[in-house]
């Protein structure tokens, strides 16, 4: 992030009260750099109305506003209106003056009703969850301008975060997390088939990469911790999980940040550079 917005978001990490989103915020700035990269392929400029879709309450709106600066545009997309709340006020804690959020399914959005047509979409940790991506990229790509890119970042099921030394509660909660997202109806292998899927969406694969991060253990720890956490109200009442066998992982993992690990990593994004026909 460029240094005035890093400066608000290290500030929000510090004083902020809410230790969900200080979790997502911290996602967020350990992503900014792989996701900085990907839309700069895009050729991404200053003006650019750019959408995220599933941004959840943060997502990657701060790189957004900042690439395409104050005379752009950026729009972020989620289901849930609570989740939208929190991320009008992260954006407004933030002070991203470029960015509305909106609550809607990206699979129904009407393109005029959030200013459309974009130049460009972002989807992260996002398509993993939907139950036919190739429909969801069909339907991101109706709210592009011909020529308009969509960038995706998204995470394979394997490899699984990694620690040096192993912790097995890694690896396990990674696959409960997997679990659950089929359990709420993705299809198995979803990102793993996503050049396929946007292929069938009418989209070119300009490029495929990919990437992890490696991050101090107590930060790493604390983030595979809460994102457990934050699942388990959900699965549990779904009765895809116990409230007690994902308290065991998260206190393992929580206990983890503080013994004597060295390293820790992310999971393995899968990168995806999409063009709309011009």
């Amino acid at each position: 992030m460029n240094e005035a917005i890093g400066q608000r978001v290290q500030r929000y990490l510090l004083d902020g009260s809410d230790e969900d989103l200080k979790r997502l915020l911290a996602i967020s700035e350990l992503m900014a750099e792989p996701t900085r990269n990907a839309l700069r392929r895009s050729g991404i400029q200053a003006g650019w109305k750019v959408i995220d879709c599933g941004c959840g309450p943060i997502g990657g709106l701060a790189v957004l506003a900042e690439l395409v600066g104050p005379a752009g545009r950026v729009v972020g997309v989620f289901a849930s209106q609570p989740t939208v709340q929190r991320a009008q006020s992260a954006v407004e804690a933030l002070g991203l003056g470029n960015v509305q959020v909106v609550a809607g399914d990206v699979n129904e959005l009407d393109m005029a009703a959030v200013g459309g047509p974009f130049d460009l979409a972002l989807t992260r940790l996002f398509l993993l969850h939907q139950a036919d991506p190739a429909r969801t990229l069909r339907r991101i790509a109706g709210l592009l301008r011909p020529g308009g890119w969509v960038i995706c970042q998204e995470p394979l099921r394997s490899t699984p975060p990694r620690s040096f030394p192993h912790l097995d509660a890694l690896d396990a909660g990674w696959e409960l997390l997997h679990q659950l997202v089929e359990g709420f109806g993705a299809p198995a292998q979803a990102v793993e088939h996503l050049p396929r899927s946007a292929a069938a969406a009418g989209l070119e694969v300009v490029k495929m990469g990919g990437f992890f991060n490696v991050d101090h253990p107590g930060l790493a720890f604390a983030i595979h911790a809460g994102t457990l956490a934050a699942a388990r109200e959900r699965a549990a009442a779904a009765g895809l999980v116990t409230g007690e066998q994902i308290d065991a992982l998260v206190n393992d993992l929580r206990a983890a940040g503080s013994g004597s690990y060295q390293w820790v990593s992310s999971p393995f994004f899968l990168d995806l550079t999409l063009r709309k026909a011009g």
